[in-house]
């Protein structure tokens, strides 16, 4: 009797399923990463190129790195560079279940938010309205790291010594309320404070978030 070939499915290699898994979810956290780490560069740039601007007694902020041509390029770099890798995070988070999707639209928020402070930089020294819209998005920005930070400590219940971070996170906040109440001029205080917690938390809780909530297979 003519034999024929089985019909029976082809084995799945389990193997190659967990590389792809693994690899799918670190590229997230990977991309998070740079974000983070492009962003510190980019400051620290600035910071060496011209000191004075934001170290000094009566401090300003980053932005006023933004109106002066001699940093005015790295400054760009800093948040389009930042803004893109976060982006592109936000990407290749798997959409498997409702923290992660929440995630996902957490970054894009941010990377939008990123932006806008950019592009309202530019303007924000001709006139009063466009110095209020950008006072407007930094305000913004000043609540949603730390909001973001404390989401990410309850869904990741991340070790001990994160909690550091989360505090360090909420004194930039303190601090920036003293800038905001023109109590001390300490706005750049603020913001690295707020930058530098958040970058290290958000890298932690993406990597977190990921390795706890894998994505699906491959089909």
């Amino acid at each position: 009797m003519p034999t024929y070939p089985s019909r029976e499915p082809p084995q799945r290699n389990t193997a190659d399923e967990e590389n792809y898994t693994e690899l799918v979810n670190s590229r997230a956290a990977t991309y998070v990463t740079y974000a983070q780490r492009s962003l510190l560069f980019f400051v620290l740039v600035c910071i060496c190129i011209w000191p004075g601007l934001v170290l000094k007694r009566d401090e300003g902020g980053f932005s006023n790195y933004g109106i002066h041509i001699k940093t005015a390029v790295v400054y760009t770099l800093a948040y389009i560079v930042c803004a893109a890798f976060t982006f592109m995070a936000a990407r290749a988070v798997p959409r498997t279940s409702a923290t992660l999707s929440t995630l996902a639209r957490i970054l894009n928020v941010y990377g939008v938010m990123l932006l806008f402070i950019l592009f309202s930089t530019y303007g924000y020294s001709l006139n009063a309205p466009l110095k209020d819209i950008h006072a407007a998005i930094s305000l913004f920005a000043m609540v949603f790291d730390p909001a973001v930070c404390v989401w990410l400590m309850v869904r990741t219940h991340l070790a001990r010594w994160d909690r550091f971070f989360l505090g360090l996170e909420f004194l930039g906040l303190v601090i920036g309320v003293i800038d905001f109440l023109k109590i001390a001029h300490v706005l750049f205080a603020s913001e690295a404070t707020l930058a530098f917690a958040f970058g290290f938390l958000i890298v932690r809780g993406v990597h977190a978030l990921t390795a706890t909530h894998p994505s699906p297979a491959i089909p």
